[in-house]
């Protein structure tokens, strides 16, 4: 009877929010919470919130610091066996936190800020003393966990938190595929959604020209406009504000990318992205042919632009002359290069197709 009622309150201390602060690893759909427990000897049981209940993924929820034996669920609740003791975690996953990513990038001044829009949907304020987001693909497959008519418990999960809040997380490393982000001291997380500065960085956007294609016969290419850019730190994903002068460009998509990994944030077209093309017909047979191709790209803009072009071509064999600062690809060519306001360049290639 003693111990039963050690369980009862221990269990009430926990649901008060009495004991040691709480931690969250929050993905982008759910997140893993860890909460420090004091147990009895033997067996305690978990009387499982209504808001919380209803978001516990099933297979998660365990005891971490002891060896247990057995879990009986019912009721609402979880009476865990188990050796060891008594200090543990209780650990679970719900899916009534997670988190979304986007970001803002002036191009002027090169100012890149992730924001963090944490959703809580547990209905109740939480606090944690350190708060981890996990960037990258991690799956999750699990359905719910057993739905038995849960108890509404009058309480608040709140715990807490230690300091004054970080203005933003700390990169923490990386492991198992995925980029860890560590924030001590969050601010709370209120019901709904709150957005908290993920990352700062400096980064030296690039506007550039881009044309990927097949062998485009007609007399004029037009050009994707976006930036490019070397991630100066790890960068998960999400979208993209691109202002310039306080005017939003558009928005972007940016991929999980690596330190010094290429970023691209392509717009769409460009009405002075233009390139002129004259195609001559060296050769025009069944199983050969050839073409010289002249391609002209003038820059009509104050400012320089970079242009990247790649071309394909379909053949069993193929030949190709290019610029000798052209670069061949399996396929085809890749030519990069920048200009000036208001510069021009012409370059020339030729390309043999034989089927």
């Amino acid at each position: 009877m003693k111990k039963h009622s050690l369980a009862v309150i221990t269990s009430f201390l926990l649901v008060a929010g009495i004991v040691a602060a709480q931690t969250a690893f929050i993905y982008p759909s759910f997140a893993e919470v860890h909460e420090p427990v004091s147990l009895p000897g033997g067996s305690w049981t978990w009387f499982i919130d209504r808001s919380l209940g209803g978001t516990l993924v099933d297979g998660t929820v365990r005891l971490l610091g002891v060896e247990e034996k057995r879990r009986t669920w019912r009721e609402g609740s979880v009476t865990f066996y188990y050796a060891g003791g008594p200090a543990a975690q209780l650990a679970y996953l719900t899916r009534g936190l997670g988190y979304g990513l986007y970001y803002d990038l002036d191009t002027d001044s090169g100012r890149l800020v992730g924001w963090a829009k944490i959703s809580n949907r547990l209905n109740q304020t939480l606090r944690f003393e350190k708060v981890t987001f996990i960037a990258g693909q991690v799956p999750l497959r699990s359905g719910a966990a057993p739905q038995m008519a849960m108890k509404k418990i009058s309480r608040s999960m709140d715990v807490e938190a230690v300091g004054a809040p970080a203005p933003a997380p700390n990169y923490a490393g990386s492991g198992g595929g995925v980029y860890r982000y560590e924030l001590q001291s969050p601010p709370p997380l209120e019901p709904g959604v709150t957005e908290i500065p993920f990352i700062r960085s400096s980064v030296e956007p690039v506007y550039t020209w881009s044309y990927r294609g097949g062998f485009y016969r007609g007399d004029k290419i037009e050009f994707n406009r976006g930036y490019t850019f070397a991630a100066t730190a790890q960068l998960a994903s999400g979208l993209v504000n691109l202002r310039s002068r306080g005017v939003l460009l558009g928005q972007a998509l940016m991929p999980d990318t690596a330190k010094n990994g290429r970023v691209e944030l392509w717009l769409g077209r460009d009405p002075e992205g233009k390139a002129s093309r004259r195609i001559e017909v060296l050769r025009d047979e069944r199983k050969e042919k050839s073409y010289r191709v002249t391609t002209t790209v003038r820059n009509p803009r104050g400012s320089q632009v970079k242009v990247d072009i790649s071309e394909s071509f379909s053949a069993a064999k193929l030949s190709l002359e290019l610029p000798r600062d052209a670069q061949r690809t399996p396929s085809g060519y890749r030519y990069v290069f920048t200009l000036a306001a208001g510069a021009e360049k012409s370059f020339v290639y030729t390309v043999t197709l034989r089927y």
